[in-house]
């Protein structure tokens, strides 16, 4: 059907289709709009989409400059930005053209804008499978596309404001061209000889250039799809060259495409130095290389024009083996390169783990989100792989590499099923109007089927009739049944996706973390770093008064964009691991080596949580020591059913490292001393003994600490070697041993939600605490100060002396933050009094 005649009834309703779907994509994501809530930043997601509104204010302040440094976060050093251009532009210039200033006005365009590129998606798949299909099969994928579930649609839903479904947008639409030039390609070969047959290919190629750069400008890891073509140019050769043609086609669509590639690259600039996955010098070296394959593919196909296409094979084969040989012995610092920026792409390593969007993909997540359509996937393949076998078209090649490449991509980091869903969506489309098609097609061919005339007369000719008329009958029944099953599988997937598109409600900023960072912004000092200024990487230095805020990299961005403050980690990753990061300041079970972290950072805050207190513990203690990871602090161990010994129970404790870290002595104790009260004795066997993958408690008991410190200490020469004794407790609030105060740390803030159960001590959900020189007073014993937090809870602060001193962190009868003291300092054994000024604290002055 030609889509282009408009008077055609036909065309409109499709195009009328098309049209509809797209309002419905773009509906199911902005029904938070319509929840009549006008703080539109409690509806912004946590993480990305807060530096994403960061980066709009700052490209709108200096509008159309873009920053490619950012000193506001990774304090000292500032982050080097390896997201793409392009993104903040479009969001600036659509907040620009409405007239969005104000915060709420630019974060209430700025969420919309993910949902409209989702819904721009449904007429480019549509179009894009109609080319390699059929209208109904477009319309099957672009309906699927409007409600896959999943990543997908969590990152084009209004609230999250990132730019992962502007990489599926414009990777989509590269492929589009690509696929268009590919099908042109194949109708109107290029004849090297004949430059009028060149024409269309050249444009179609700058085209597909052009597509590529805009996807490049919005984050360099479009280079997938740059790898997707250099997978596919080889088989398109051998397809060209077995239909009788050289390959010309190639040579003029793949050249022209990277060359404006790296014209494209070019522009944008060199800003980073390391892998494919910023903007560096082997982009260029990638997108050359794809041009010389595609010359040296071409040359082969030249010189071998006279040679069987076996010999052509062959040759291929010993080239790609012999070139990749020389390859990595002429260039192996390039070579090394290249399969460490594939390895960092499509391998895992422990530490992604940890990052919830690039961990392993399962099976249970694959389910969750495709469900269905994963047999549909499964069929689309089949039929494509089919098709292949018997019209040998490159365009349906080019979509089962496009799939697997993705799949393999997704499986190894569950966040690309956001560019997994336009596959899926094409092959399930594909698969049902392939059903449809073969019900449609019956009825004619039997119609068309003529007898075979030949010398054996009409009788012959009758036989013949009457078996192909059975023939056809069981096509049909076996058309009918597979119909039946896509519709089915379709309809089933329908069903569950749209129930899971409604099901998300809206994002939630959290409350505390915004309550956190509004009074930070309000009650801490300016870093003298201007928000909207944007600063050169060369020569950054941080103003004097500038100082970092320490906390766990997940809540780095919204340090940044609520507090206006500078993470020294964020959710970059960058500041997490080493000695200086975030990891060891938070696991580290000496104040002298957290303090040496927060001096070389010039850090003045420390912000904490009850998630990276307990659920995340053991993300930071991975990403610390990747060998032990948690395995020090928090163990599972195995507790026998005492009516079934062959069975048991993991059972997780608290070991006591776990107590004398710095999260824990800084978000469970507020910096004080502590001493253990009840205490869990436990004897178990060692897994390597039980061949069990956690130890077995083979005795325990709960007991008072100095009655389990005797048990401890007798143990160790009553138990055999395959036995291990320890103390610990599975509440993060009861230490096993005694918690020693932090001298330099003082609690300013916390967050007015209780995270805590009633049953145990007060903890609320977000901390803040001041890291100041403190007051050296001398004396020995315990010294002791009542405090009264910014909620109404009190506590004592209590420190023990060592080495006949104490340094203390509060002054006395005053307000420091939000947190105020109530009365002296007093000596628990002597009862003598110290009073305490905060200039005191902050010079580090000895009190006699």
């Amino acid at each position: 059907m030609n889509l282009t005649n408009f008077k055609d009834p036909r065309v409109l309703l499709i195009g009328g289709g098309v049209v509809l779907i797209s309002l419905f994509s773009l509906l199911i994501r902005i029904i938070p709009v319509f929840s009549g809530n006008t703080d539109v930043l409690s509806n912004v997601g946590m993480d990305d989409p807060t530096y994403q509104l960061r980066r709009v204010e700052l490209c709108m302040a200096n509008f159309p400059n873009i920053a490619w440094f950012d000193p506001m976060t990774f304090f000292p050093e500032g982050q080097p930005m390896h997201w793409g251009p392009l993104f903040p532009l479009i969001s600036s210039a659509v907040c620009l053209l409405f007239g969005a200033h104000a915060r709420p006005d630019i974060i209430s365009i700025c969420l919309l804008i993910p949902c409209v590129m989702a819904a721009l998606l449904v007429p480019i798949i549509f179009f894009l499978v109609r080319m390699v299909a059929d209208w109904k099969a477009g319309l099957v994928a672009g309906f699927f596309i409007a409600i896959c579930p999943g990543q997908f649609f969590f990152r084009s839903y209004y609230g999250y404001f990132d730019h992962h479904i502007g990489e599926v947008l414009f990777s989509t639409l590269f492929c589009l061209g690509y696929l268009w030039a590919v099908v042109y390609c194949r109708k109107h070969p290029v004849d090297i000889e004949n430059r009028e047959t060149w024409k269309i290919p050249a444009i179609l190629g700058l085209l597909c250039g052009v597509l590529y750069v805009l996807g490049l400008a919005l984050m360099p890891t479009m280079i997938l799809f740059a790898l997707l073509v250099g997978m596919f140019t080889p088989v398109w050769f051998i397809i060209q060259r077995y239909i009788g043609h050289l390959g010309a086609s190639a040579l003029v669509v793949n050249t022209i495409t990277f060359l404006v590639a790296i014209i494209g690259f070019l522009i944008i600039g060199v800003h980073g130095e390391g892998g494919l996955n910023y903007y560096t010098s082997g982009h260029v070296v990638a997108y050359t290389l794809i041009i010389l394959g595609t010359w040296v593919l071409f040359g082969f196909s030249w010189l071998l024009r006279e040679r069987p296409f076996s010999h052509y094979i062959l040759s291929l084969v010993g080239a790609v083996v012999i070139g990749s040989v020389l390859f990595a012995l002429l260039s192996p610092e390039l070579f090394n390169y290249l399969l460490a920026n594939a390895n960092a792409f499509f391998g895992q390593e422990i530490h992604w783990k940890t990052i919830q969007e690039a961990r392993p993909w399962t099976f249970d997540d694959a389910w969750r989100t495709f469900q269905y359509s994963l047999i549909l996937f499964v069929i689309g393949i089949g039929v494509l792989l089919n098709k292949l076998r018997k019209e040998l078209c490159p365009s349906y090649l080019f979509i089962l590499i496009w799939s697997v490449v993705v799949l393999y991509a997704t499986m190894q980091h569950i966040r690309y099923e956001y560019y997994l869903a336009v596959p899926a969506a094409i092959l399930g489309g594909i698969s049902i109007g392939y059903g449809i098609d073969l019900i449609r097609r019956v009825p004619a061919q039997v119609k068309e089927e003529s007898p075979v005339h030949s010398k054996g007369g009409k009788q012959k000719d009758q036989a013949h009739g009457k078996k192909t008329s059975g023939k056809q009958a069981t096509v049909s029944t076996g058309s009918m049944i597979f119909l039946v099953i896509v519709v089915l599988l379709g309809a089933l997937f329908t069903y569950n996706s749209i129930g899971r598109d409604l099901a998300i409600g809206q994002f939630t900023l959290n409350p505390d973390w915004r309550e956190t960072t509004d009074w930070m912004e309000n009650n801490t000092p300016d870093t003298g770093v201007d928000y909207f200024k944007i600063y050169q990487k060369e020569g950054w230095q941080p103003p004097a008064q500038a100082y970092g805020v320490m906390a766990w990299w997940d809540y780095g961005h919204m340090i940044t964009y609520l507090a206006k403050r500078m993470p020294n980690a964020n959710p970059f990753q960058y500041g997490v691991a080493g000695d200086y990061g975030a990891a060891r300041f938070f696991i580290t079970t000496n104040e002298s080596v957290a303090s040496g972290i927060l001096d070389h950072l010039k850090t003045k805050y420390v912000v904490t949580d009850y998630e990276i207190d307990t659920g995340k513990f053991w993300a930071m203690a991975t990403w610390d020591n990747p060998d032990l990871g948690a395995s020090p602090y928090q163990r599972n161990f195995i507790l026998p059913n005492p009516d079934n010994p062959n069975t048991g129970q993991n059972f997780p404790f608290f070991m006591e490292p776990y107590y004398q870290t710095m999260i824990s002595k800084l978000h469970n104790f507020d910096g004080s001393m502590t001493q253990p009260g009840q205490v869990h004795y436990i004897q178990y066997m060692k897994p390597e003994y039980s061949k069990t993958s956690d130890p077995i408690i083979v005795n325990g008991s709960q007991v008072p600490y100095e009655a389990g410190s005797a048990m401890l200490e007798n143990s160790k020469s009553t138990v055999g070697p395959e036995y291990e004794t320890a103390l610990v407790n599975y509440v993060y609030t009861e230490p096993v041993s005694t918690v020693p105060a932090l001298q330099h740390y003082r609690l300013v803030h916390e967050s007015p939600t209780r995270a805590s159960p009633e049953s145990l001590p007060d903890v609320r959900y977000v901390k803040v605490f001041e890291y100041v020189p403190g007051a050296v007073i001398h004396g020995d014993g315990i010294i002791e100060i009542p405090v009264k937090t910014n909620t109404g809870r009190t506590f004592v602060y209590r420190q023990e002396s060592v080495n006949g001193t104490f340094t203390v962190p509060y002054p006395t009868n005053a307000k420091v933050g939000d947190v105020t003291t109530q009365g002296p300092y007093r000596n628990a054994a002597t009862g003598k009094e110290y009073q305490i000024t905060d200039d005191q604290i902050q010079s580090g002055s000895i009190v006699s």
